[in-house]
């Protein structure tokens, strides 16, 4: 696998605010922040008018209309690749598992940038945060007991977005979409097929907040700790032992906390 950087440029966390798909209206009112590292991105998409969830737990607790909300939204991660003014987003870990290619020409004004559709007729205008700008990297949790799962926390200066695969293989994942699709899934197997958690939030002396999560009932909640990250990493390092948790993704940035380094 290529571990090429894309430009500078890229690098932070982009919130789009308006996006137009043909000759449909423009959309304002989605939540969407798009965080690219070096080499790694992660994506998150929700509806503003998504029901209340206060009172729920877990997928068990979700009634019919809030599990329909939950299928709304969108959420991606994985490498990004950069040719000229051509933007490459190449998904590892999509909720919605999307079939087609994800490009676009990209057009830099300052801390904004125009996204362009190339094969389809789109058009997405981001802006840069601030806070965003600093260190940069992607992390990926090495887990021996999940085989076909995979998560990865993507940083940018206070941002973070945690990416975590739902329990499925690929082609089960697929077929349930399809049952969805044609409206005869069964309670489990949509739950479990909604088991995918992508978070946003800040990052407060080391530890992450989820803002905003594709599991509701996830945000407010801690969802890392970077300086007990980087000790399992750093005393992985120093055994010679394989990490069986977090481990800096090669090529998507430096991974560093403070005083405390690990690469």
């Amino acid at each position: 696998m290529t571990t090429n950087s894309v430009p500078v440029e890229y690098v932070g966390v982009w919130k789009r605010s308006k996006l137009r798909r043909g000759t449909a209206p423009w959309d304002f009112t989605t939540r969407v922040f798009w965080l690219q590292t070096p080499f790694w991105h992660a994506d998150i998409r929700i509806a503003p008018d998504r029901p209340d969830f206060s009172n729920v737990k877990s997928l068990a607790d979700c009634n019919q209309e809030q599990l329909d909300a939950l299928l709304t939204q969108e959420a991606f991660c994985g490498t990004t690749t950069v040719e000229d003014d051509v933007c490459r987003w190449t998904r590892y870990i999509d909720y919605r598992l999307r079939d087609t290619d994800d490009f676009g020409q990209m057009v830099f004004d300052g801390n904004n940038v125009e996204e362009i559709g190339i094969e389809t007729d789109y058009y997405e205008l981001w802006h840069k945060l601030p806070e965003s700008l600093g260190r940069a990297f992607a992390l990926q949790r090495n887990d021996p007991q999940c085989k076909h799962g995979r998560s990865v926390l993507c940083v940018a200066g206070d941002y973070f977005i945690y990416s975590r695969d739902r329990p499925m293989w690929t082609s089960p994942a697929v077929r349930t979409r399809r049952k969805i699709q044609n409206r005869c899934v069964g309670r489990r197997e949509l739950e479990a097929f909604l088991d995918f958690e992508s978070s946003f939030g800040t990052v407060k002396d080391g530890v992450g907040m989820i803002e905003m999560s594709t599991l509701p009932w996830r945000e407010g909640q801690v969802a890392f700790d970077l300086n007990l990250i980087a000790q399992e990493i750093e005393a992985a390092r120093t055994s010679n032992r394989e990490v069986h948790g977090w481990a800096p993704i090669t090529g998507s940035g430096e991974f560093r906390i403070e005083n405390t380094e690990a690469a």
